[in-house]
């Protein structure tokens, strides 16, 4: 049976809300169905972030989701020629972007003009999503949270800045434990959360065995574990100097720092776990102690089944690890706290 996409909300930024009053924008909303993959690959290359929400009416942390798309905007070029509809892998980091464009941008390679561009346009979209939510039959009237994907790109087309959104039902994870296989050379920049990359990992989404939920990059010569197509990877050890658990995750400055790992971050700190920034070796697997990968879906996600393309043997880690659980539960507790009212009284 075809699989067929929910009803998704897209707002979409006119060029005509350029005017200061924020409060008020124009804007086009679409209703459509479309995965949020599908819809960053139909635009062209830009910023994007994906957000949850919490209770429905909040965004988890919805400050670093804003943060984080205007770094990623300071660190992408828009260059004319490089702008195809085929997208090109050159690496257009030592060319120079026009001046119209760097001036058009300004508003969102800003923070604070970002979010009062950005609040306005989340409130209609979402008011307008649980609005179809509540008419449709395949969900639990009020309860469902839901997943907002952010793009901002250059049209050259249009020759303008273009600002979307897109609301969709969040899909948690069906299992409490998910299986993961390592496989894939890491990304080339890992700096900017670039729509460039939804192309990128496409083929390697799509080589995913069955009932696997995440493939891990890895290093093909070191064997070292950088992250996952879509998450963040911890692993555990125990250190028998101090006695104690150990969790290891690669450096920041090799992956993309998503919301919930710096969350994990926070609780390892908070709670005196000695945390890490060591990549994981694929080949100490025997020696871990548990895993997990982080995501705005996901949150905390422990590792049952870690399967290998290279001929070694699958490794299945150990049930229940004290350490994951603690921050697993610590991280749902905290999104609550770290979520901005978008809907009703702040």
């Amino acid at each position: 049976m075809e699989k067929v996409d929910p009803l998704s909300v897209v707002v979409e930024r006119l060029k005509s809300s350029d005017k200061k009053n924020f409060n008020d924008p124009d804007y086009e909303l679409h209703e459509i169905r479309i995965s949020a993959d599908d819809f960053l690959l139909q635009y062209p290359r830009g910023a994007y972030t994906s957000a949850r929400t919490v209770k429905r009416h909040s965004i988890m942390d919805l400050q670093g989701h804003i943060d984080r798309t205007v770094n990623s905007m300071q660190l992408i070029n828009f260059i004319p020629k490089k702008e195809t509809s085929s997208e090109t892998n050159q690496d257009d980091e030592n060319e120079e972007e026009p001046p119209h464009i760097t001036q058009e941008l300004i508003p969102y390679r800003d923070p604070d003009t970002f979010k009062q561009i950005l609040l306005p346009l989340l409130r209609i979209g979402l008011s307008r999503y649980y609005e179809i939510e509540e008419s449709s039959s395949w969900h639990i009237k009020g309860k469902g949270e839901a997943k907002v994907t952010f793009l901002v790109c250059y049209s050259f087309e249009k020759n303008r800045p273009m600002l979307f959104l897109h609301i969709t039902p969040l899909h948690a994870p069906s299992t409490p434990k998910c299986k993961v296989e390592i496989y894939g050379e890491p990304r080339k920049s890992s700096e900017a959360k670039d729509s460039k990359w939804v192309r990128e990992r496409n083929v390697l989404e799509l080589s995913k065995h069955p009932g696997f939920n995440e493939i891990l990059l890895s290093d093909s010569h070191t064997h070292n574990v950088y992250e996952g197509l879509s998450s963040n990877f911890f692993a555990v050890l125990y250190n028998p100097d101090k006695r104690e658990p150990l969790v290891i995750t690669a450096p920041l400055q090799y992956v993309l720092e998503g919301t919930i790992l710096k969350i994990v971050i926070m609780v390892c700190e908070r709670d005196k776990i000695d945390l890490q920034f060591w990549f994981p070796n694929a080949d100490d697997v025997e020696h871990w102690e548990g895993a997990f990968i982080t995501s705005t879906s996901r949150l905390v996600l422990p590792i049952e089944l870690i399967k290998f393309r290279d001929g070694r043997p699958t490794v299945r880690l150990p049930p229940y690890n004290d350490t994951v659980e603690h921050i697993k539960n610590e991280v749902e507790k905290e999104i609550t706290h770290r979520a901005y009212r978008v809907l009703g009284r702040n």
